[in-house]
C-alpha cells in the first residue's frame, strides 16, 4: 500500500482540494438540515471514497452509498466496513429502481456530469425520495479541462446553472435553488486547472407530481 509520501506534490495537492470540496458539500447539506438523526442519505455516484456520505454518517439514521461503477463499490465497500448505519450498493437509477430502496435526502457529488441523459434518473428519484430533498454539487461547464487527461471521458463537461435548473424543474422538482459551493483547482497533465462547484439543491415530487 502506498502512503501519503509516496505520491507526488501534484497528487497531494488534487488530495487536498478534494477533501475541501467534499468539506463544503457536508457542511451545505448540515446547514440546510441540522438535524438528520432520523433521515436516511442516499449518496447516489459516491465514488470509490464515499467521502461526502461517510461525512455525514455520525448525523443520520442511514447512509446508502451507491455508485453504478463496479470497482467503485468494491472500494468503498473496504472504505466503509464497520460503519454500523452504512450501507453500500450498486446502483444505476438510470436502469432500474429497486423497490427496497428508500430515503429522505440525495447527495450527488461531481457524478451528475457522467451521466449523458439526466431525464431518467430526474424521473427515477421519486419513486425513491419522493418529498425528499436533493443536493446536487457539480462543476460549472469548463469545456473539458477538468477531463482533459482522460480520453475516455465522454459525457457533459459540467453544467450551464440555469439551463441545469429549468431541467429540474421541468420534472416537477420545487424550490430548486442554484448558489456558489466552493472554488478550487486541480492539476491535469501538468496544468492547474481552475474549477468552480455550486449546489444545486431542490424539493424531490412525489410520485405523483412528478412529470
Amino acid at each position: 500500500m502506498s502512503s501519503y509520501a509516496d505520491h507526488s506534490p501534484h497528487d497531494r495537492d488534487n488530495e487536498a482540494n478534494s477533501t475541501a470540496r467534499s468539506d463544503a458539500v457536508a457542511a451545505a447539506v448540515i446547514a440546510a438540515l441540522p438535524d438528520m438523526s432520523e433521515l436516511t442519505v442516499l449518496d447516489y455516484g459516491c465514488g470509490a471514497k464515499g467521502s461526502v456520505g461517510l461525512r455525514l454518517a455520525d448525523r443520520v439514521h442511514q447512509v446508502v452509498l451507491a455508485d453504478a461503477d463496479p470497482e467503485a463499490v468494491s472500494a468503498v465497500e473496504v472504505v466503509a466496513k464497520g460503519r454500523a448505519n452504512v450501507v453500500v450498493r450498486l446502483l444505476d437509477l438510470t436502469e432500474d429502481v429497486p423497490s427496497d430502496l428508500a430515503a429522505d435526502v440525495v447527495v450527488s457529488t461531481l457524478s451528475w456530469h457522467h451521466i449523458a441523459d439526466l431525464g431518467p434518473l430526474l424521473e427515477a428519484l421519486p419513486s425513491v425520495a419522493g418529498g425528499g430533498r436533493l443536493f446536487v454539487a457539480d462543476m460549472d461547464d469548463d469545456g473539458g479541462a477538468y477531463h482533459a487527461d482522460d480520453p475516455r471521458f465522454t459525457w457533459i463537461h459540467g453544467f450551464d446553472r440555469d439551463e441545469l435548473a429549468g431541467l429540474v424543474g421541468e420534472h416537477g422538482y420545487a424550490d430548486v435553488q442554484v448558489a456558489d459551493l466552493w472554488r478550487g483547482s486541480k492539476w491535469v497533465a501538468g496544468q492547474l486547472v481552475e474549477m468552480s462547484v455550486f449546489c444545486l439543491t431542490a424539493r424531490i415530487p412525489t410520485l405523483e407530481g412528478a412529470r
